[in-house]
């Protein structure tokens, strides 16, 4: 994971003039180390053809939460979120597979700015959970985090600014960063709906091309979705940023009950490794392959303050 002006999501990067998407150039956390195996089992890991392009965390067992940057469209047999991972590259019994019934961005989310970058993924069926698939609660409403608090973020984005790709899981430390300063070296680009994270020390260190939409956690609690990063993973004059979740508590009831089961009918719950619709009971295999690109997008100003002049990049495109 590396911190980099960048749009972490697609497997690629998006150059935006003056902007860069949150790991453009990479998926994985730049400066961390491997997690635990099957320590962080809310983790998802969302794919189009058995790649890797952009992270995800479960909320509930039909529920997972990633940024609205990443271009995920419902009902195509292409796309799939597994559950249960921690190395991508090849089968694990304790994978769980699905396919995505609804893929729902916030109605406010802006391509240029990237403010209310959140989306939230129905599944097209229930997660059985169990020590390797577990969901990750959410922080109450408008809660903020104060400068300085220690976070966790992880993902499988690139490890270095060089595209290699990890093989597991990997995580990393960041520390949050008054929003006041962040919004100066952003250069007016962070909104209210975002959080800031950096190294606490001059080493590289954060998140990077494929990053997109994975957590930021804190005492056991999802605050954050991996948005956006400087052109460079890890730079720490230009913070990580991400989501505030607490700012969208109530949009994200308000979803969940809309779409809520109707009562009387049954619903599939797969077992490990399987999936329900096209393509049931396939695992994914490697996450290589060649990356996606967009073309470029035109920067805005945000509120009064100037865009950056450093390349902002969308983690995971």
């Amino acid at each position: 994971m590396v911190t980099a002006l960048l749009i972490l999501s697609l497997g690629g990067s998006v150059l935006l003039p003056a902007l860069g998407p949150a790991g453009a150039r990479g998926s994985w956390v730049i400066g961390g180390k491997a997690a635990l195996p099957h320590s962080r089992p809310f983790i998802a890991s969302i794919q189009m053809d058995g790649q890797h392009f952009c992270g995800g965390f479960l909320v509930w067992p039909k529920w997972v939460m990633t940024a609205a940057h990443c271009p995920i469209p419902r009902r195509n047999p292409s796309v799939r979120v597994v559950l249960g991972a921690h190395r991508l590259e090849r089968p694990e019994e304790s994978q769980q597979v699905f396919g995505v019934e609804e893929s729902i961005a916030h109605p406010l989310y802006d391509p240029r700015t990237v403010d209310n970058d959140i989306r939230m993924l129905r599944l097209n069926g229930s997660a059985t959970l169990n020590k390797y698939v577990k969901r990750i609660r959410l922080p109450s409403p408008h809660v903020d985090l104060k400068p300085g608090t220690v976070c966790v973020v992880l993902g499988w984005g690139d490890t270095s600014n060089y595209g290699e790709r990890p093989e597991q899981l990997m995580e990393t430390d960041t520390a949050i960063v008054k929003r006041s300063l962040c919004r100066t070296l952003w250069r007016g680009r962070v909104s209210a709906n975002m959080l800031c994270g950096a190294s606490r020390n001059a080493t590289l260190r954060g998140v990077c091309a494929g990053d997109s939409g994975g957590p930021l956690i804190f005492k056991r609690k999802v605050y954050g979705i991996v948005s956006f990063s400087g052109e460079r993973c890890g730079d720490r004059r230009y913070p990580d940023i991400y989501t505030k979740i607490s700012n969208y508590i109530d949009w994200v009831h308000l979803i969940v009950l809309k779409h809520r089961h109707p009562e009387g009918q049954q619903e599939h719950k797969p077992g490990p490794g399987a999936a329900k619709g096209p393509g049931a009971g396939r695992l994914w295999g490697p996450a290589g392959g060649p990356r996606h690109r967009s073309g470029p997008a035109a920067p805005r100003r945000a509120g009064k303050g100037r865009a950056p002049r450093a390349p902002l990049q969308l983690q995971g495109l």
